[in-house]
């Protein structure tokens, strides 16, 4: 999957609802719930690398 460079995570955000829909059967009229589970599980996915990338350079100094 490719980042957008200017930081809009809306594609990324709309392929995770779309499979997270998926895999819960496709239920109709809950298209916020999944748009808001996969925009928190992304930003939580971004943070922990962050904080991976924070850790392996402060190991390296």
């Amino acid at each position: 999957m490719h980042e957008p460079s200017d930081g809009d995570l809306t594609p990324i955000v709309r392929e995770r609802a779309y499979f997270l829909w998926e895999e819960a059967g496709r239920p109709y009229g809950r298209e916020f719930e999944f748009w808001a589970r996969a925009s928190h599980e992304i930003e939580a996915d971004r943070r922990a690398a962050c904080e991976r990338h924070q850790a392996e350079r402060s190991v390296a100094r």
